[in-house]
């Protein structure tokens, strides 16, 4: 593979996860549905990792988990740390044990968004105190991860075509 295939690769991913964050980012822009909008930077980041190295992996989690913490201002480093380390471990399986299929990154995004999203609960709503928990939870939180679920087969389109393109997969 040239360098020059991988830098437009790379650069295929970046304008995708500028857009994404302006869609995320900007009200009206990607409707609420059942009181939740999509985290659309992590079902990316995801799918980025299903293509990618470990370095890359670990770089494009940690870009996207960024930009997720600045959209949705709460501390700046929680998405980049959970999408580092779930961009890592996803890298790893593809790359070594698991067959890169859309059914498997389908089973991993089953599995890892409803984690991500349920921490970020805990760890920024219930450990704040605040009241009517599970009420919040299942009338914003339930909606926000079918809601990021749903993009993962657009994603895994997308950036399978541009690994197809530039890398030969």
């Amino acid at each position: 593979m040239s360098k020059f295939s991988k830098f437009i690769r790379y650069m295929a991913f970046l304008l995708e996860v500028l857009l994404c964050y302006v869609v995320q980012s900007t009200p009206g822009l990607s409707l609420e549905v059942f009181g939740g909008r999509p985290i659309l930077l992590v079902p990316l980041a995801l799918t980025i990792a299903v293509f990618e190295e470990e370095i890359p992996a670990i770089t494009f989690g940690v870009i996207c988990g960024l930009m997720a913490d600045s959209g949705y201002s709460g501390p700046v480093g929680y998405y980049a740390i959970m999408l580092a380390v779930l961009c890592y471990i996803v890298s790893i399986l593809m790359e070594n044990y698991i067959h890169t299929n859309l059914l498997t990154t389908m089973i991993i995004a089953t599995l890892s968004i409803p984690i991500i999203i349920f921490m970020q609960f805990v760890l920024f709503y219930v450990a704040m105190g605040y009241g009517n928990v599970w009420e919040y939870f299942l009338s914003h939180y339930v909606s926000r991860m079918v809601y990021t679920w749903a993009f993962v087969p657009l994603f895994y389109a997308v950036n399978r075509f541009i690994a197809a393109k530039t890398k030969g997969h």
